[in-house]
């Protein structure tokens, strides 16, 4: 999809780029190959320059070129080249101003949930994360990303697909759960918890060190990034039927991967009461 995006480039928005594909300038390649320049423009010369360049970036395989030029909202175009490199990313934390990280999850997106807990192994994120080349998050742009860069010192990604930037582009608003209702997301017996149910589990584990809190939390965390690929395909099907690129991008709607740990039923039940409070 990359290859057909001209919303990177300095001052084409995307009006501009709609112009573009219904005057048959579909690729990269069209607009540089064109007898005359596509747009009346005073920046069509620039624009040729910044697609020689795009070229030069996507083939050496730079997803941090393209993730500091898309407008946020359209960040979903890196799916397509860089599906082999995400890095789906959660963060828990102990709900204080100070924003201590409890918990950390990374998914690559298809089979492999890695998790990390505050007091165990929360530095082994910070050299896994490396591996990767593009970050998918919920409203990582504003609070997982700037956390982890300041509370881990993690290098993460520049190119960042932050879903709630995405889906409120096509009119879907709300937190992570309330998304994930509207796309028919199963949680199962973690139905109903939320970010303060994380931060309950966090200070009962830290009074008790009973194991079975922390793999609630773990539990918890890892669903919220299992969500995050079939979020992405339903934003990124529902986008694709505002380009002419809908039929050959379509891609079928995964179902959440396996969750690693699994929440205790008794701490479940003995911490109940927290799922409802809001």
């Amino acid at each position: 999809m990359l290859t057909h995006t001209f919303v990177h480039l300095p001052g084409l928005g995307p009006s501009t780029e709609r112009r573009l594909w219904a005057a048959g300038i579909l690729t990269w390649d069209d607009f540089l190959s064109a007898p005359t320049p596509p747009l009346a423009s005073v920046k069509a010369p620039m624009w040729r320059e910044e697609l020689i360049a795009s070229k030069e970036r996507l083939a050496a395989g730079d997803a941090d070129y393209f993730g500091a030029r898309l407008p946020p909202a359209e960040s979903w175009r890196l799916f397509f080249d860089f599906r082999n490199h995400l890095a789906g990313v959660d963060i828990e934390t102990d709900g204080t101003p100070r924003n201590e990280v409890t918990a950390v999850s990374l998914y690559d997106g298809r089979d492999t949930v890695r998790t990390y807990a505050h007091g165990q192994n929360l530095q082994d994120f910070v050299s896994d994360i490396l591996e990767k080349k593009v970050l998918v998050t919920f409203n990582g742009r504003c609070f997982d990303a700037p956390v982890l860069r300041s509370h881990l010192g993690a290098s993460l990604p520049k190119a960042h697909i932050d879903l709630r930037n995405v889906l409120t582009a096509i009119g879907i608003k709300g937190g992570l759960k309330k998304c994930e209702v509207h796309y028919g997301v199963d949680r199962g017996d973690l139905t109903g918890a939320d970010g303060y149910f994380a931060v309950v589990l966090w200070r009962e584990y830290v009074k008790t060190a009973d194991p079975a809190l922390l793999e609630t939390l773990l539990a918890y965390n890892a669903a919220d990034v299992l969500a995050l690929p079939v979020l992405l395909a339903h934003a990124i099907n529902d986008l694709l039927d505002t380009t002419p690129f809908a039929d050959q991008y379509r891609l079928p709607i995964p179902a959440p991967g396996e969750n690693p740990h699994a929440p205790d039923p008794g701490v479940l039940r003995r911490l109940a009461w927290a799922f409802s409070r809001k």
